[in-house]
C-alpha cells in the first residue's frame, strides 16, 4: 500500500490527521510506533498508509482533481476546503512552480468545492449512476446531466465531482420499495447514552445516522469522534438547537453553517449533506435556506417519542415501521439503549435490513 509522509502541525491530533486522510487512526498509531498518541509535536514526521488503489485508479476514498488554467496549490486547497499541508503531503512529487492545466492531483474524495445555491456537490462512488443519483436525491436524470454538462448520462466515473440539484422540501421516508429502515439519533445535550448506544449498534452490526448539534459536538468531542470512528453517518442538527422558524433568514443560515464548522473542527470532516430541524419545526424559508447551503431536510417516518414516553418505544417503532422508514430517537433519552436490542430484533423479524439515511434514500 502507498505510504506518504506528513509533518505534524500545531493543534494536530492523530485522530484529526487520520480523518483528514481518510485512514484508520489505530493503523497510524501502530505504523508510527506512537506510545502516547496524545503527545504529538509540531514538526514531527508521521507515515500515513493510504488504501490500495486499482490499476490507474486513485486509492479508495480519494479522487483526482484536474488542474485548471490559473490554478495555484493554495487556490486549489481553498476551493476544495482542505488544508494545504494535506494537499502537499498527498502529492509529494509536485513542483508548485511547474503546474500545468490537466495535471492530476490526489485529493480526498470528500474534498469538493462548495456548490452553488440549490445544489449538492457529490463525488461519484463505485456503483453510482445518474439514474440512481436522480432517484436518491428526488430529481431527474436530465437535471443532473444539464447541471454537469454530461453528453452521455450513462458515463460517470468513480471520483467525479457532480452537482446534484435538490428541491426545497422535507423528506420523511426513503425508498418505498426497499425493505430497509434507518435508525437515526438526535444529539443536543449531555453525553448520556452514547457509549451504550454505540455498543448495541456494534454488537448487532447496525449502521446509523446521528444528527448532531454543533454545540453538542463541541461539548462532547470524544463522543462525536467515537460515533464517526464507528463508521456511522453524521449529519447537521443546527448549532444550538433553537426554534429556527422564529429566527431571521441570516440567523437560520448561521445556525446551519456554524454547526457544519463545529463538526468539521471536532471530527475532521464535513457532515453528510442532511439537515434535521430542531423540534421538527420548519417553514418554506428554512427549507430554502437548507437547499441554498446544499442540504436536504430530513424528517422521520416514525417518531419513537423516546424522550417523552420511553416505556412504549419498542412497540411504537415496530408498529410504524415500513419500507424506507426513517426512525427518530435520541441519545439523551434514558431508556433508548435498553429498547434498542428489542427494536433491532423485532425489525429483523419483520424482514427489514438497516442502513444510514443515505442508504434508505438510495434505490
Amino acid at each position: 500500500m502507498p505510504v506518504i509522509s506528513y509533518t505534524v502541525q500545531s493543534g494536530d491530533t492523530v485522530y484529526r490527521i487520520a480523518r483528514r486522510f481518510g485512514v484508520d487512526p489505530q493503523k497510524t498509531i501502530v505504523l508510527n510506533k506512537l506510545s502516547n498518541p496524545d503527545l504529538l509535536q509540531p514538526g514531527q514526521e508521521l507515515q500515513i498508509e493510504l488504501p490500495e488503489a486499482g490499476p490507474g485508479e486513485p486509492p479508495l476514498g480519494y479522487r483526482y482533481y484536474l488542474l485548471q488554467m490559473g490554478d495555484t496549490l493554495y487556490g486549489v486547497a481553498h476551493k476544495l476546503r482542505m488544508p494545504l499541508d494535506v494537499l502537499l503531503a498527498l502529492n509529494p512529487l509536485l513542483d508548485p512552480d511547474l503546474l500545468t492545466p490537466g495535471q492530476r492531483l490526489l485529493v480526498p474524495a470528500s474534498a469538493v468545492e462548495p456548490a452553488p445555491p440549490g445544489y449538492i456537490r457529490y463525488v461519484a462512488q463505485p456503483g453510482d449512476s445518474v439514474y440512481r443519483l436522480a432517484k436518491r436525491y428526488r430529481t431527474t436524470m436530465g437535471a443532473i446531466a444539464t447541471a454537469n454538462n454530461l453528453a452521455d448520462p450513462d458515463q460517470i466515473e468513480v471520483g467525479q465531482a457532480l452537482l446534484i440539484p435538490v428541491r426545497a422540501e422535507a423528506l420523511y421516508r426513503g425508498q418505498p420499495d426497499k425493505r430497509m429502515v434507518s435508525l437515526t439519533f438526535d444529539a443536543t445535550y449531555g453525553d448520556n447514552q452514547v457509549a451504550q448506544i454505540l455498543s448495541v449498534l456494534q454488537e448487532h452490526d447496525i449502521p446509523a445516522t446521528f444528527f448532531l448539534s454543533g454545540i453538542w459536538a463541541g461539548n462532547y468531542p470524544a463522543q462525536a469522534r467515537a460515533i464517526a470512528a464507528a463508521g456511522h453517518e453524521i449529519a447537521n442538527h443546527s448549532f444550538s438547537h433553537p426554534h429556527l422558524t422564529e429566527l431571521s433568514v441570516p440567523q437560520m443560515r448561521d445556525q446551519i453553517r456554524r454547526a457544519e464548522r463545529a463538526m468539521a473542527d471536532v471530527i475532521g470532516c464535513n457532515p453528510a449533506r442532511f439537515f434535521r430541524p430542531p423540534f421538527g419545526e420548519y417553514n418554506q424559508e428554512l427549507l430554502r435556506v437548507a437547499v441554498q447551503l446544499g442540504y436536504m431536510t430530513i424528517m422521520w417516518t416514525v417518531d419513537s417519542l423516546d424522550w417523552q414516553n420511553p416505556g412504549a418505544v419498542r412497540e411504537r417503532v415496530l408498529a410504524g415501521a415500513r419500507n424506507g422508514a426513517i426512525i427518530r430517537m435520541h441519545q439523551g433519552a434514558g431508556q433508548t439503549p435498553f429498547a434498542l436490542p428489542g427494536i433491532i430484533h423485532g425489525l429483523r423479524k419483520q424482514g427489514f435490513s438497516f442502513g444510514t439515511v443515505t442508504a434508505v434514500l438510495d434505490p
